[in-house]
């Protein structure tokens, strides 16, 4: 059986940090369902990154778009994972890009790498007019 949580949050960098902190008080959730959870701590950490990875991204990216869209984020529960997907209205991109090159110093570009070391399924679709970035992570 599994559970549906949707937050809606405006594409405002400053609510990163409530989204982040929303998965990670949900990844814990599932932790303390599943004890003896000897990996507790590094999954909620992986999944808070990811959702912030993500959510920045979104906003970021919003460019001249649409500066006051909504980002929503839809957590479902499984008896042994968790996954979230992050929906914008920004212009399609590719999850598939080169990873940054370290050895140039390279600033931007490390978000979908990062999420992509640390959830176990990531996965873009179009839908609409939308962007759909799905992660998932097992305990």
């Amino acid at each position: 059986m599994s559970s549906i949580i949707t937050l809606t949050l405006p594409g405002e960098i400053m609510f990163v940090r409530f989204a982040s902190q929303t998965a990670a008080s949900l990844a814990r959730l599932l932790t303390d369902e599943n004890p003896p959870a000897s990996d507790g701590a590094q999954f909620v950490h992986d999944f808070e990154l990811a959702v912030s990875e993500a959510f920045t991204n979104s906003v970021k990216y919003t460019g001249e778009h649409d500066a006051l869209q909504m980002l929503t984020l839809t957590f479902e529960f499984q008896p042994r994972q968790l996954t979230v997907s992050v929906r914008d209205a920004n212009p399609p991109f590719s999850i598939d890009r080169p990873a940054p090159d370290i050895e140039k110093g390279q600033i931007g570009g490390w978000g979908l790498m990062l999420i992509s070391k640390v959830m176990d399924s990531v996965t873009y679709r179009r839908d609409g007019g939308s962007n759909i970035l799905s992660m998932s992570k097992a305990i």
